[in-house]
C-alpha cells in the first residue's frame, strides 16, 4: 500500500518508514457513484484519502468541488472535534482509505512522534489553504454596489 500513500501531498513530509507505520491504522473503503460518504451536520470522525475515482463536495445541495486521487477530506477532524460542514458523495466509483479518530488515538499512543508529524502536516495544509483564500480575496476586483 505504501506506493499509494506516496501520492498524497499531505503525507509527503513523512518518511517511507512513517508511511508504512501509518498503513496499519488505515481502513480501505469503496464508494459507489451517487453514494453518500458523509452528510453535513454529522460528527466528523475520519480523515479520508481518495485513492482512485472522485467525490463531489456539496453545500446546500450545490456542488462546490470535485476531489480526486491524491486528495484528502476531513483531515481537521483528527485535531479538532466537530461536525461536518458539507455533504460528500461519490462522483464515480471511488476507492478511499480512512483514518478514524480512534485509529489516530491508537497512533498517538503507539507512535506519538508520527502522530505529531501527521498533525503538523494537517495544520500546515489548513494554514496554506487559508492563506490562499486570503490572497485570492485580496486580488479579487472590488465588489460593485
Amino acid at each position: 500500500m505504501t506506493p499509494v500513500l506516496d501520492g498524497f501531498p499531505l503525507l509527503s513530509e513523512l518518511s517511507a518508514e512513517e508511511r508504512v507505520a501509518l498503513e496499519s491504522c488505515l481502513e480501505a473503503r469503496e464508494l459507489d457513484a451517487g453514494s453518500t460518504l458523509f452528510r453535513a451536520g454529522e460528527e466528523a470522525d475520519a480523515l479520508y484519502l481518495v485513492v482512485e475515482g472522485a467525490v463531489t463536495v456539496r453545500a446546500d445541495g450545490q456542488g462546490i468541488a470535485e476531489l480526486g486521487a491524491g486528495e484528502v477530506l476531513g483531515a481537521l477532524c483528527l485535531v479538532s472535534v466537530g461536525r461536518r460542514e458539507c455533504d460528500v458523495v461519490g462522483a464515480t466509483a471511488t476507492k478511499l482509505l480512512s483514518l478514524t479518530r480512534e485509529g489516530y488515538v491508537r497512533l498517538r499512543d503507539d507512535l506519538p512522534a508520527l502522530a505529531l508529524r501527521l498533525q503538523e502536516a494537517i495544520l500546515r495544509s489548513f494554514s496554506n489553504l487559508v492563506r490562499g483564500v486570503v490572497e485570492d480575496s485580496r486580488s479579487a476586483p472590488p465588489a460593485v454596489s
